[in-house]
C-alpha cells in the first residue's frame, strides 16, 4: 500500500503531467507500432526489418492474450474498488464497470514492456533502448498514479511483457516462418546477446 500511495499522491506538476502524457500516448503506440513496423518492412524490403516486424507482432499478440487471460482468472479488483482513492481516468470512473475487477496484471505495463523489449532486441541501439525504457516505465507508473493499478500489477505486467519478448527472440528461428526470417547476414547473433552501439 505504501508504494501505491507514494505514486498515487505525487503532487509535482511536472511529474504528474509527464505520467499523464505517457498514459495518453500508450494506446496510439499499442495500435500503431505493429502497422508502422510492417510499413517499414514493405518500404525497405529488408529481410531483417521484416523479421523484426514479425517478432513484434507475435510478441504483442502473445502478451495481450496472456494478460487478458490472467486478468479473467485472477479477477483482482482495481484499487479504487476497495481503497479510498478515485480513478483519474474516464474509463474507470465507476467501480461497477466491467473492467473494475480486471487489475492483475496491468495490460498497459505488459504491452509497453513487450513492445520496447522486442524492438530493443531487434535494434539494440542506445537511441532505441533508452527512450523506449523511459517511455515504458512512465506508462507503468502512470497506471499507479491514475489509481487504476497496484504496484504489483504493473510489476507483474512488466515481467510478463519482457518475458514474452525474450522468449520470442530466443526462439525466433523456431517460431518465425521462412518468408519472415532474416538472412544469416542480418542476424543479431546468438539468442539473448545484446550488442549496444553508441
Amino acid at each position: 500500500m505504501r508504494g501505491l500511495a507514494s505514486v498515487y499522491c505525487l503532487t509535482q506538476p511536472a511529474v504528474s503531467k509527464g505520467l499523464r502524457g505517457a498514459h495518453r500516448s500508450a494506446r496510439p503506440v499499442f495500435y500503431g507500432a505493429v502497422p508502422l513496423a510492417w510499413g517499414g518492412a514493405v518500404l525497405t524490403q529488408d529481410p531483417a526489418v521484416r523479421a523484426a516486424a514479425y517478432r513484434l507482432t507475435l510478441t504483442q499478440g502473445l502478451t495481450y492474450g496472456l494478460a487478458v487471460g490472467i486478468k479473467h482468472v485472477v479477477e483482482r479488483p482495481r484499487p479504487y474498488v476497495h481503497r479510498p482513492l478515485e480513478a483519474r481516468t474516464d474509463r474507470h470512473r465507476s467501480s461497477a464497470s466491467e473492467d473494475a475487477r480486471l487489475s492483475f496484471p496491468s495490460g498497459h505495463a505488459s504491452l509497453s514492456a513487450a513492445l520496447v523489449t522486442s524492438w530493443g532486441l531487434s535494434y539494440p541501439r542506445w537511441y532505441v533502448v533508452g527512450p523506449g525504457v523511459l517511455w515504458a516505465t512512465s506508462v507503468a507508473l502512470s497506471r499507479v498514479h491514475l489509481g487504476v493499478h497496484y504496484p504489483s500489477d504493473v510489476l507483474a505486467g512488466t515481467v510478463l511483457g519482457i518475458g514474452v519478448a525474450l522468449l520470442v527472440h530466443h526462439l525466433r528461428h523456431a517460431v518465425t516462418p521462412a518468408p519472415f526470417q532474416a538472412s544469416s547476414k542480418s542476424s543479431l547473433g546468438p539468442p539473448l546477446v545484446i550488442r549496444m552501439s553508441f
